[in-house]
Formats: C-alpha cells, sequence, structure tokens
C-alpha cells in the first residue's frame, strides 16, 4: 500500500543549490588535483590563530603553494599558510618557515583554557599540543597563590594560567626578548601583570642561580625545555639547604630507546622504561657519578633516599624512539646538602 502511493506523487518544484570547493574536504579536493605519485596528500595542520601551520613531507614540496592555496579557500579564518623549514634550533628555538599562501603576517591571537594570548610566531616558540600539558599543570599541580618559577617561559602560557586561575605568584625568564615582551603583553591583557614579581631575559643558569642567592625559594620550577632543561639543574646547589619551603622542580626532558623498531613509551631501554631514562638523566645532572666508567642506571632510589620523593609521567612521542617525559622531584634541605658536598 506504500509503495502503490509512491506513484500517486507528484514532482516538487526545482531548486538551485550552488555547489563551490567549499562544499567538499580538504582531502577530497587534493586527491583530485594531486598527481598519483604524492597521494595519500597532507591534511594534518597545527593552527595557531590565523596561520595554518604544515610540515610537508619531501615529496609533497613540489606542490607547497597548491596546498596552501587549498587551505585558505576552504578553511574558515586561515589567512596564511606556512610550512615549516627544518627544525626548531637556536637560543630562541625558532624555525624557519616558507608562506604557502597568504599574506606573511606572524602577528597571532590565540585563546586556551580562557587565556588571551599574542605573539609572533615567526619570533617565538610555541607548540599548541603542549596545551594539554599546560591544563594538567593547572588542574594536578598549581595551588593558590603559590609561587611558579618558569625560567623557559616562553610567551607566559603557563603563567598566566596560573597567575589567572589559582592566584599564583610568578617569577618568569626567557632568553628571547621577543618572548618577554610578549609575555609582559600578554600578562596585561589579561589582567595579571602585578602577579608577575620577576620578568627577567636573562640566560636561565644565571636566573636560577640568582633565586637561590636572594634566599627565598618558590613553591614550582618549571624546566619546560626538554633539549636542555636537565643542564641547568646544577644551578640548585647554590640554593640555600635551611629553607621552610620545599620546592618541586618539573624537568621536561628526552627519552630515546636503543631500539629503534619500538617506539613504544612503556617499552624498555636495555632494562629501563623511557621513564627510569629520564630520571637517571636527571639524577646524572643533580650529582654526577664521578669515576663511573659506564653509564649510572636506576638511580631513583638514590633520589628518593633523600628525600625527593621523585615522579615521572610520560607527556608525548615525538619521533621513533624518543619521548618527551617530565620528572617531578622536591628538592629537600638534604639533597642540596648533598649537592654542596655535605655527605653527612
Amino acid at each position: 500500500q506504500f509503495l502503490q502511493s509512491l506513484d500517486s506523487l507528484q514532482d516538487g518544484p526545482m531548486v538551485e543549490i550552488h555547489v563551490t570547493h567549499r562544499n567538499w574536504t580538504i582531502s577530497y579536493i587534493l586527491h583530485h588535483i594531486l598527481p598519483e605519485e604524492v597521494h595519500p596528500p597532507p591534511t594534518a595542520y597545527e593552527q595557531v590563530g590565523h596561520v595554518a601551520h604544515l610540515n610537508l613531507k619531501e615529496h609533497h614540496v613540489p606542490y607547497a603553494h597548491v596546498i596552501g592555496d587549498v587551505l585558505v579557500e576552504c578553511i574558515p579564518n586561515i589567512e596564511t599558510v606556512i610550512n615549516k623549514v627544518g627544525q626548531v634550533s637556536g637560543k630562541h628555538r625558532t624555525f624557519e618557515m616558507d608562506v604557502l599562501a597568504g599574506e606573511p603576517d606572524f602577528d597571532v591571537q590565540v585563546s586556551e583554557n580562557g587565556v588571551r594570548l599574542g605573539f609572533d610566531l615567526e619570533k617565538v616558540y610555541w607548540c599548541s599540543k603542549l596545551s594539554g600539558e599546560r591544563e594538567y599543570l593547572l588542574k594536578h599541580v598549581f595551588r593558590e597563590g603559590q609561587i611558579i618559577c618558569d625560567p623557559f617561559c616562553g610567551v607566559g602560557a603557563a603563567c598566566i594560567l596560573a597567575a589567572t586561575k589559582r592566584n599564583c605568584r610568578i617569577w618568569a625568564n626567557d632568553w628571547n626578548p621577543h618572548a618577554v615582551e610578549a609575555c609582559r603583553k600578554n600578562a596585561k591583557r589579561n589582567h595579571v601583570a602585578s602577579r608577575f614579581e620577576k620578568l627577567d631575559c636573562a640566560d636561565a643558569y644565571d636566573f636560577l642561580t640568582d633565586i637561590g642567592l636572594d634566599g627565598k625559594l618558590p613553591d614550582h620550577v618549571l624546566m619546560n625545555y626538554p633539549l636542555e632543561a636537565t643542564k641547568f639543574l646544577s644551578t640548585l646547589r647554590w640554593w640555600p639547604s635551611t629553607s621552610n619551603v620545599i620546592p618541586t622542580v618539573h624537568v621536561y626532558t628526552f627519552a630515546r630507546q636503543q631500539d629503534n623498531n619500538n617506539n613504544h613509551h612503556q617499552q624498555q631501554q636495555g632494562n629501563r622504561s623511557f621513564l627510569d631514562v629520564a630520571i637517571d638523566d636527571v639524577a646524572d645532572h643533580l650529582f654526577p657519578a664521578f669515576g663511573a666508567v659506564e653509564e649510572t642506571m636506576m638511580r631513583k632510589d638514590e633520589l628518593d633516599e633523600l628525600g625527593c620523593n621523585v615522579q615521572a609521567r610520560f607527556i608525548r612521542d615525538v619521533a621513533p624512539g624518543k619521548v618527551v617525559v617530565c620528572v617531578s622531584f622536591q628538592v629537600t634541605n638534604q639533597l642540596l646538602r648533598n649537592m654542596q658536598g655535605d655527605f653527612d
């Protein structure tokens, strides 16, 4: 009966539909305009304000500007498309970039966890992938009114989050003057400039050493510079070993796996997990095992005997056999005395 009723239906009015390239996905468009030898087409990108940031593979580079034009045309709010050239390098942790489409305008505005940030993407280090880590710190680490020390503060994302959401007092530093200026403006933009008791543009080694010479210690120290953060741990020997404040240091470092055929962060390097490798790296820079002819291993207990309460967390994979780990430990008076040569 239903099928019979369909025979009595009349055609409805004709409706004109305008179909443009915006009705198709980026993947669909690139699949049809790029030659088969470069398939699959690139579709992953990082959006930073009005800028889309690509990491094109070598075989996609000859078609880079075509790919950039498609992104500008198809993605709302994207005005500039860039491709990273080389690796993050230099003392300011920046990278060279090619503009694939749009104007070379790198002054971006982003919003993260309710914090508004502005900066020049060409002149400072920025990684949107760290947003989740900053949110973790807010939920599980920062407490109301604490002093947060960040010797590698960048444009101030973590510091300003702590100041706005937890009313923390901030001691911040970065070696990059462009990052420091952006941090200063971002603090004002979010109405927390008064919470920044220190905002320096100095070598992190000097900044951390001066904290010890001043005598007053922070509650937390963020050292999110995986390439070299552990090298700055020796500055703690200048901190007073009689303080009532026991700071917690959070060191972000790379951990590598010897067997490159397996890149899962829970696998082993020798008999050590990636977390163990990172902890040993921290221990070796806090107090090197002088005279050791082989790499020292499994030093977590050595630190915990000094009351450090060492914890390690996997942060993210960065390459096959290479991850970022955060090692957190308490800077106890006993640890400081050992670093200063008093082993009693």
